[in-house]
């Protein structure tokens, strides 16, 4: 991403700089050695190879990415993204060109790149599950100002009602992030909270923000805390705003881990995405930086935005593992095949979750497989489908950590009820984790 600064300054150490330079010192004659020549025929050859290769290696870093679009009707059409209409209609190049009419978008992904995790370093986190890296932040009044993590160090503005978390300096373990994140969005908080590194936290109400401290009102004190003490700041939830768009929006993942809604984006040059944000914020996104787009609130209709009108839960002795909308079962994101998701179910043996259909639908599909814990550890699960009370054919129904992601994709025009079944594999209760990946439905 690129636009102009304004608030912040940022000068890096130029190359040739006094720091930079090292004093040229004399040495012992004996430290002194002559300069070693290469080989007039190395040289040659090393030239040739120099001529052969360049433009090989100009060629792969201009040429354009290529992406998949997977639309409403199940196709998947791929090339170069030549352009993208502000109503999510596009046109893809190459080999075989494709054109994708408005409203026919389910989600377009790059080619042979994997989803990333949520940014491991310093981000912020909206209240509807956006979050941005960020290289400093700082509050004026009741507006958060902060400079992305970007090579141009781009400014952006953010009511501070948008915001859920202020997060800057995140644990190292991955598992904990995720725990952390997800538990810190669904918890109501009437007061801004303080987390130091030490682990102990500070309720009050935030009134200042910098490059150098926190500082909170707590019962009527002003209370500063150094900010390389501090790990994080959770915002209330009281006054916390959620933007909700009437029609379809777009939601962009980029390979630094970023999630960013946007209200409308438009692609003309095949380079730069030029967006803008439920927040009403003007970006441009390198098309290089996408690694995917989903729409929403268009045909496609997530499970994990529904609520399901039924649950049945056979218990192994006396564990509890309810169903987890956009997560696993484990209180993690969802993961899969070396990506991470952020739809989907979570669902443990033995369980069976039905949702109402009423006939709008005309299609299911989803990608399945067990929680990968990434500890070398796994269990094994049975899955069904049932449209209507009855079970429908899948390619595989018993998963293991021998299988691979279940790609699944059924009729169910004119269906009222879909059921989604896991029940005990030949491991029993061990590890029988089953996450539904992109589970949703097709108008």
């Amino acid at each position: 991403m690129s636009a102009p600064l304004s608030l912040f300054s940022n000068s890096p150490r130029r190359a040739g700089s006094v720091s930079d330079r090292r004093p040229w010192r004399a040495g012992r004659v004996s430290d002194r050695r002559p300069p070693q020549r290469v080989p007039r025929f190395l040289s040659a050859a090393l030239f040739v190879l120099l001529c052969i290769l360049t433009p090989t290696a100009i060629a792969a870093e201009d040429r354009p990415p290529n992406f998949e679009a997977r639309t409403a009707d199940g196709k998947s059409p791929a090339g170069e993204l030549l352009k993208l209409g502000d109503k999510w209609d596009l046109r893809l190049g190459g080999a075989n060109p494709a054109d994708i009419a408005a409203g026919e978008l389910v989600v377009l992904r790059r080619v042979a790149k994997d989803l990333p995790n949520r940014p491991a370093g310093s981000h912020l986190v909206f209240t509807n599950g956006d979050c941005v890296s960020i290289h400093r932040v700082k509050l004026e009044g009741e507006r958060v100002v902060f400079q992305l993590n970007d090579e141009g160090r781009t400014e952006w503005k953010a009511p501070l009602s948008a915001l859920s978390v202020v997060w800057l300096t995140p644990p190292a373990d991955l598992a904990e992030r995720d725990k952390l994140r997800r538990r810190w969005a669904a918890e109501k908080r009437t007061r801004d909270v303080v987390h130091l590194r030490n682990g102990d936290t500070v309720e009050g109400i935030l009134t200042s923000l910098d490059d150098s401290a926190v500082q909170l009102d707590v019962d009527k004190k002003k209370v500063r805390l150094i900010l390389e003490n501090v790990a994080a700041v959770t915002l209330s939830t009281e006054l916390a705003s959620v933007p909700k768009p009437k029609g379809p929006f777009g939601r962009v993942i980029l390979a630094d881990g970023a999630r960013l809604s946007l209200a409308k984006s438009a692609c003309d040059d095949g380079k730069t995405l030029t967006a803008t944000t439920l927040y009403n914020t003007t970006v441009r996104i390198p098309l290089a930086d996408v690694i995917a787009l989903y729409i929403f609130q268009g045909n496609a209709v997530y499970l994990s935005d529904l609520k399901p009108s039924k649950f049945d839960w056979k218990p192994f002795g006396n564990l509890d593992w309810p169903p987890v909308a956009d997560g696993s079962v484990s209180g993690r994101d969802l993961r899969l095949a070396g990506s991470a998701y952020d739809k989907g179910m979570g669902l443990h043996a033995e369980s069976r979750l039905t949702y109402d259909l009423a006939g709008n639908y005309r299609w299911f599909e989803a990608l399945v497989g067990l929680e990968e814990l990434g500890d070398g550890k796994t269990g094994s699960a049975r899955i069904k489908v049932l449209v209507d009370g009855k079970p429908r054919p899948l390619d595989l129904e018993e998963l293991s950590d021998k299988t691979k992601p279940l790609p699944i994709r059924l009729d169910v025009k004119g269906a009222k009820e879909l059921t989604l079944v896991v029940e005990f594999g030949k491991r029993g209760d061990v590890l029988a984790r089953v996450n539904w990946i992109d589970a949703r439905l097709l108008k």
